[in-house]
């Protein structure tokens, strides 16, 4: 049984404008994205605008459980490339050709947004008509006019390229986003679930989502999402506080989960979990950077209930050089010192396979793992998750590539040599096919199609492996997400050289670009 609450209720007769926000992913799994909340909150406020929710694996909304064939807009979030298969299997739930050179124009407009759509949305070309690149709240509204003064929009689509954020292949495309946060859209009337039923508890349980800040400028080197949405942006503590409040009224949610690229970079943020404490919220975060994680922090979330922190040490020592995050394996002693004293149990990530990475780097990693191990005081106090890396576009490391040979090798060690009951390692065969969509081109559309019928065998994968040379010319080139390209070449040489380039919001600018 599934009971939500703060539904938006319309009636689609008497509406200028329907529109279908789409995830394409699992019920719980759009219920935790605040994106997702922002999109439909944002558009439901436009008067002559109906927006309805559709989630995998269904073609239909959650409101009014009308077809996707029957609205005028359907928008996809896409924030994996593992969940382009799903979008064309909702396409087909819906109603629609997933091919776009196949629909009619009276069918709906497909558009795409979210992280991949920023960085490189190439390998779903042939089946969305065009994509959003940057912050919805900015790109939307231009949308909105655009569309309303066209007669017939998929016949005319070319006329959304007057629209700035909107990337029509073959046409040229910069990153909008939201410059001030005090601009940035905050969702008040959030949805949120009531159910026994565990599939479908969203990833923070019964919690109001409060975005903190946008954004991250430490400069690890293999995070797409720590290039592309430069500068770090933070919310005004006044409003946060403000904002906390009237969602509680709103929603009647006393828990806060606290949002943002770096959410333990944000300026205040003892402080602001302090004064939520104090409002009798218990407050929750999905992971902490152990550069700025206090005991005052850790005493504040641990107040709220919080009984697990989540970091990423990612690797050795000199890894951490390579990919840019000067984190000193004492740094993370410390961190975990702290947190079991305070009886926390910690998470650690880690990743395989970085650049320049060695059989020696693996013997190291193992160590520090065994190491790390032997300070939790039981068995169940640490859990290790380790992930291959997988190359991203717009980072210093899209020259790189995936080996899955060598991969499979470093797992196999590592689970041999990790004794910890709850080692968890990404399969690595998942991880080619992500590598593949992430890097890839407009020939994948067939292995897409073929990925939403059936699994696909991992040859065929193989198969479609790209090779990115520094000096080539890379699928996203007409995608500008206001980094400078010559610093991600000199960003990728230190990595090799294992040059460290400092936090920009101490040591001051690096003219990467995006604050150009």
């Amino acid at each position: 049984m599934l009971l939500e609450h703060n539904v938006v209720v319309k009636d689609p007769l008497k509406v200028g404008l329907r529109f279908a926000s789409c995830y394409p992913n699992l019920y719980r799994s759009a219920m935790s994205s605040l994106g997702f909340h922002i999109i439909y909150d944002f558009l439901n406020h436009q008067e002559d605008v109906y927006c309805e929710r559709v989630v995998y694996p269904y073609g239909k909304s959650l409101e009014t459980g009308s077809p996707l064939k029957d609205f005028d807009v359907v928008g996809f979030s896409l924030q994996y490339e593992q969940d382009y298969p799903h979008v064309l299997e909702m396409l087909r739930e819906g109603g629609l050709n997933i091919h776009k050179e196949d629909r009619s124009p009276d069918d709906p407009l497909i558009i795409a947004g979210g992280p991949c759509a920023s960085s490189n949305p190439l390998p779903m070309t042939n089946f969305i008509d065009f994509f959003l690149v940057g912050d919805g709240e900015v790109i939307l509204p231009d949308f909105l006019d655009k569309l309303s003064e066209l007669d017939n929009p998929r016949e005319e689509m070319d006329a959304f390229l007057d629209v700035e954020g909107v990337f029509i292949p073959g046409n040229r495309a910069k990153l909008v986003q939201v410059e001030d946060m005090q601009d940035a859209w905050r969702p008040i009337k959030q949805v949120h679930p009531e159910t026994d039923n565990q599939d479908l508890i969203p990833a923070f349980g019964r919690s109001f989502l409060l975005e903190v800040s946008r954004g991250c400028a430490r400069g690890c080197r293999f995070c797409m999402a720590g290039c592309i949405y430069r500068p770090r942006r933070e919310v005004d503590f006044k409003t946060l506080i403000q904002t906390a409040e009237a969602g509680r009224e709103a929603t009647g949610l006393n828990k806060i989960a606290l949002i943002g690229g770096a959410v333990s970079d944000y300026s205040q943020i003892e402080e602001l979990c302090r004064q939520l404490l104090q409002r009798d919220f218990q407050v929750t975060t999905p992971s902490l950077r152990i550069e700025s994680i206090s005991r005052d922090l850790l005493e504040s979330l641990k107040e709220s209930g919080l009984r697990t922190i989540t970091i990423a040490p990612e690797s050795t020592w000199r890894l951490r050089k390579v990919v840019n995050k000067p984190i000193t394996d004492d740094d993370i002693r410390s961190t975990m010192a702290t947190a079991f004293d305070m009886n926390f149990n910690v998470k650690l990530y880690f990743l395989v396979g970085l650049p320049t990475e060695t059989d020696g780097d693996l013997e190291d990693l193992a160590d520090l793992i065994k190491d790390l191990e032997v300070m939790a005081p039981h068995r169940d106090s640490l859990r290790i998750s380790v992930n291959p890396f997988i190359p991203k576009p717009h980072t210093p490391f899209q020259w790189t590539e995936f080996n899955l040979k060598d991969i499979k090798s470093r797992v196999k060690y590592l689970k041999k040599h990790t004794k910890n009951r709850h080692f968890k390692v990404e399969n690595p065969n998942k991880s080619l096919a992500q590598y593949v969509l992430s890097v890839g081109d407009t020939n994948l559309s067939s292995i897409i199609e073929d990925s939403s019928h059936r699994n696909v065998p991992l040859g065929e994968w193989k198969k479609l492996t790209p090779h990115w040379n520094l000096g080539d010319v890379l699928p996203w080139k007409d995608l500008d997400v206001n980094i400078d390209d010559e610093f991600l070449i000199d960003e990728f040489n230190k990595a090799l050289n294992g040059d460290i380039t400092p936090w920009c919001e101490t040591f001051g600018c690096y003219h990467c670009g995006a604050c150009d």
